[in-house]
């Protein structure tokens, strides 16, 4: 019996593997067809309805300026490395010659008149040099903070151009994703009825693992492939669509449910040889084993000292007496676990 139902359990595993795997090859297939859906059609830029040739331009005037500043920057730098080489040779003539002027002062030396006149006129030129160094690193910074006000100025067009074109581009990309999204829904909602006819109609027969596996690929198939698609206004729709699903499969359920509580109703009514039959042998076992009728599925309850071999709740016979022995034995039992003997019945 275990080993029966090892195998049993075996082919359950490889039965939803193969489910698993069809759904995978399935997926795969569809991710192709669905990979293809967004190519009917030429992708909608911004660019298509600003005035030709406008952005166009002012791209290219933005281009010029990064170009422009790229070298200005460069000339930037080198200039403010020779303002200051110049700024320190001038402080350092400035400085020796404050010491040779005090020097002279203190000897009082008029033979150095000559080398007086020499010393005032080099520090004169370094002053010119540093002069000259810090002009030309004042105009190339002044050339930066033209061309960032003109990039400024560029932005703020480009700005305009697009906020002017928005409407237009954001109802031709509504469009567009419309379109998507019904050739997705398209494909999708035959593979949706599909499986819901499986799931409601169909009994679950020796193909039950293929059907199981479409089932499982069109799941997906609306989950991620179609849900992430669905036209937002605001999220209206997709709220929309959340709470019509959640009242269908709620509807669905509760209709299941009332069904199964009538179908467990009708079969108490039945003859108990027309229970017993109807119920499946391995179903029985394993109810039984968890302390559950096999008849109404509720709880069997415990009372020490007594023997229970009717259902409480339902009156479903679980023990009876073999005919042969008379052992007591769980009344789903083929064969008499004492001597051997079938069941009667």
């Amino acid at each position: 019996m275990k080993g029966e139902r090892s195998r049993e359990q075996l082919f359950q595993v490889l039965n939803w593997l193969v489910s698993i795997v069809l759904a995978g090859f399935l997926i795969g297939f569809g991710g192709l067809v669905i990979g293809d859906l967004p190519k009917v059609s030429s992708p909608v830029t911004i660019d298509q309805f600003t005035p030709p040739g406008k952005l166009a331009e002012l791209e290219a005037a933005a281009r010029r300026i990064d170009t422009q500043r790229s070298d200005l920057q460069s000339q930037l730098e080198a200039a403010g490395e020779k303002r200051d080489r110049t700024a320190e040779a001038y402080t350092s003539a400035r400085e020796a010659f404050d010491n040779w002027v005090k020097t002279r002062t203190a000897t009082g030396d008029g033979a150095q008149d000559a080398e007086l006149v020499a010393r005032t006129r080099e520090l004169d030129r370094l002053k010119s040099v540093q002069d000259a160094a810090r002009t030309e690193a004042d105009a190339a910074s002044d050339a930066v903070t033209r061309l960032n006000l003109e990039e400024e100025a560029v932005q703020k067009a480009q700005s305009a151009l697009k906020a002017a074109a928005e409407p237009a581009f954001k109802r031709a990309k509504f469009m567009q994703d419309l379109k998507v999204f019904l050739l997705r829904l398209a494909l999708t909602l035959p593979l949706l009825a599909l499986s819901a006819w499986m799931l409601i109609r169909r009994p679950r027969g020796d193909y039950w693992p293929f059907q199981r596996g479409f089932i499982l690929f069109s799941a997906f198939a609306f989950f991620v492939e179609l849900a992430p698609y669905l036209p937002d206004y605001g999220g209206y729709v997709r709220f929309g669509v959340g709470i019509l699903l959640t009242i269908v499969i709620g509807h669905f359920l509760i209709k299941s449910m009332r069904s199964y509580l009538a179908r467990r109703e009708a079969d108490e009514q039945k003859a108990e040889p027309e229970r017993v039959r109807a119920i499946a042998y391995e179903e029985a076992l394993k109810k039984i084993s968890a302390r559950t009728c096999p008849g109404c599925d509720r709880g069997l309850p415990t009372q020490e000292g007594a023997q229970l071999d009717y259902c409480v709740h339902c009156g479903l016979r679980l023990f009876s007496r073999c005919g042969t022995c008379d052992t007591r034995k769980f009344a789903f039992f083929r064969y008499c676990m004492s001597c051997g003997a079938p069941a009667e019945g």
